[in-house]
């Protein structure tokens, strides 16, 4: 690859990664303006179509923002069984396009970080990635130790491989899902 690519590559990488920080620091402000009325009427203005427009908009506002409101307002819109379904679709569409952003932008770029001497306890652990971490991903989903896109961009510059990211994300998604996509149910109930 010509280095001026690599280079290009890089830059673009760490735009992406610093717009995903500061929409989730904006979100962390004037979050409390976002409007999960204003959000269900336009979903619902896709008349048939709403789950798929649901589900897109799960998609790529996720990238940028919490999926919490997402997951509660499926919940509202189309109660629990099928809000589940939704959440659960869009999560993991978003979690393949973030994977697959950092894998694709920035995984070289991570992996000759890694091997300088002082990062060799990160680089070991990048290595036995490789080699299994279904339960390492399912762990660190359910835990609510980072934000989901973080993990999603830390998964894309390991040498995880696609198939134990996609069935720990899928393992891990389910319980936060359950629990919001609920909530939102029983608000339905309440109100």
């Amino acid at each position: 690859m010509h280095p001026k690519f690599k280079t290009l590559q890089k830059i673009v990488f760490i735009v992406f990664i610093i717009t995903m920080a500061f929409c989730l620091i904006a979100y962390a402000i004037w979050g409390q303006n976002l409007s999960l009325q204003e959000l269900q009427n336009t979903v619902k203005d896709f008349g048939i179509w709403a789950p798929i427009a649901f589900i897109a908009f799960y998609t790529l506002g996720t990238i940028f923002i919490p999926s919490t409101p997402f997951m509660v307002l499926a919940g509202l819109m189309f109660g629990f069984g099928e809000g589940l379904l939704y959440t659960i679709m869009g999560g993991f569409l978003n979690s393949i396009v973030v994977f697959e952003i950092s894998r694709r932008l920035g995984k070289d770029w991570v992996e000759g970080i890694l091997q300088n001497k002082y990062m060799k306890k990160l680089g070991d652990y990048n290595k036995r990635l490789e080699s299994g971490a279904i339960w390492d991903l399912i762990i660190l989903r359910i835990l609510p130790i980072m934000p989901f896109n973080v993990l999603n961009i830390l998964m894309g510059v390991s040498r995880i491989k696609l198939r134990d990211y996609i069935i720990g994300t899928i393992l891990g998604l389910a319980p936060s899902n359950i629990i919001s996509v609920y909530f939102g149910n029983i608000l339905t109930k309440l109100f």
